[in-house]
């Protein structure tokens, strides 16, 4: 019984709100709305125009981006090309041999010290056991 008083309760108190809201809304806010309707739809041409140019500018990037991994691959196709030519020159030439010299690394130009070396196994084994304490209690 008391669910039914609580379910018709609560159907009077949405009817009172809804008419009463639409009442308010008639004697004091009513207009005929054209304002509103104007923003919006001035709204919705320039969300058009703006998506339209994004659109635009997306398509531009990924033509870009296209492009530079089609240069790429040609470029390395180029190289594997030059490699290929190179190997069969060296066989059919073995008097000249012929080598492209090794590409520069950071190890021919810098050798850090034993200090360095230390601090970074210092840091490593440090962020390393904390890593593994919180992994430990998190499993828990």
């Amino acid at each position: 019984m008391a669910t039914i008083a609580i379910l018709i309760g609560g159907a009077i108190a949405n009817a009172v709100a809804f008419v009463g809201g639409n009442a308010l809304y008639d004697k004091f806010g009513r207009t005929d709305g054209s304002e509103e309707r104007i923003r919006h739809d001035r709204a919705i041409e320039d969300l058009q125009k703006a998506t339209s140019e994004w659109n635009q500018k997306r398509l531009e990037t990924l033509d870009f981006i296209n492009n530079k991994l089609r240069e790429k691959s040609e470029s390395r196709n180029t190289f594997d090309d030059v490699d290929r030519a190179l190997d069969f020159y060296n066989e059919t030439h073995p008097d000249a041999y012929l080598q492209v010299a090794a590409r520069p690394a950071l190890n021919d130009f810098y050798k850090p010290s034993s200090e360095q070396k230390y601090y970074e196994i210092v840091v490593i084994t440090f962020v390393g056991s904390i890593i593994g304490y919180v992994a430990y209690k998190y499993k828990k």
